[in-house]
Order: C-alpha cells, then structure tokens, then sequence
C-alpha cells in the first residue's frame, strides 16, 4: 500500500464542539477529500488536527492506487 504522508496540499480544517465530544473535518482542497474524527471536547484542538490530517492524507494515497 502505497502511503504519501507528505501531501502538499491546502488543507481546510472544521471543528464542531457539542456537550463533551468535538468532531473535526479535514478537507483536502484539491481533490475534495474529506475525513472526520470525533474525541472528547477536553483533548487538545492541535492533537485532533493532527489525527484527522493523518487520517485524511491516509484517504488520499489510497485513492491515489
């Protein structure tokens, strides 16, 4: 499986908060990729970004097969 973790790529990011539990989506400008996690509201914004960018960049190698 071929996995390009280094996209280059804009990435827009959105962040939904409800009660206790946040979801963010990363979005790949480019090709309209999208992915989303959801964790608890009290986890850092910095380390959800992270996990939903790898997520995404996962999505769009894969693609790329």
């Amino acid at each position: 499986m071929a996995t390009d973790l280094n996209h280059a790529g804009e990435i827009y990011i959105e962040f939904q908060v409800v009660g206790h539990s946040q979801k963010v989506t990363a979005i790949d400008a480019k090709t309209g990729l999208e992915a989303t996690v959801i964790g608890p509201s009290k986890v850092t914004k910095e380390h959800m970004t992270n996990l939903a960018v790898k997520k995404l960049k996962r999505k769009i190698a894969q693609s790329a097969v």
